[in-house]
């Protein structure tokens, strides 16, 4: 697993990571689903298009690593 490593992170960031998560799910419990509702539907549009590009170059980077 190389890119185990690439994906670790700093607490401090994972911190931020939690509280900006909490705060789309307060905000989504207090009646303010829009909010919810246009992050997971941008989130969502990047997951989208940047995955299958990712996986490509990583297939190609293991494929190349072969020779």
């Amino acid at each position: 697993m190389e890119l185990e490593h690439a994906f670790q992170l700093s607490s401090t960031f994972t911190a931020f990571q939690l509280l900006f998560m909490s705060s789309l799910v307060v905000s989504g419990f207090l009646g303010r689903a829009d909010i919810f509702r246009a992050f997971v539907r941008t989130v969502t549009t990047y997951i989208m298009s940047f995955g299958p590009v990712a996986l490509l170059l990583y297939v190609l980077y293991e494929v190349s690593k072969l020779q």
